[in-house]
């Protein structure tokens, strides 16, 4: 599962939030929040649904098409 960080990066910056606000929202850890985002890190389904979540969009939106 390939995530496009730059979508999740702008649906972020839509929805104002700081990094650290999307660790509340998403009840993630702020490493596992910031590794993500940097792309360093492929999230499992559950932890993607709540960042998509707290970010008000869908879990789809965040996933690369093959």
């Amino acid at each position: 599962m390939n995530i496009n960080v730059s979508k999740m990066r702008i649906a972020q910056a839509n929805e104002c939030l700081s990094v650290n606000e999307l660790v509340k929202k998403s009840g993630l850890g702020r490493s596992t929040v910031s590794k993500i985002i940097n792309g360093s890190s492929n999230p499992s389904m559950k932890s993607l649904g709540l960042i998509a979540k707290a970010l008000n969009i869908e879990v789809v939106e965040l996933l690369v098409e093959e």
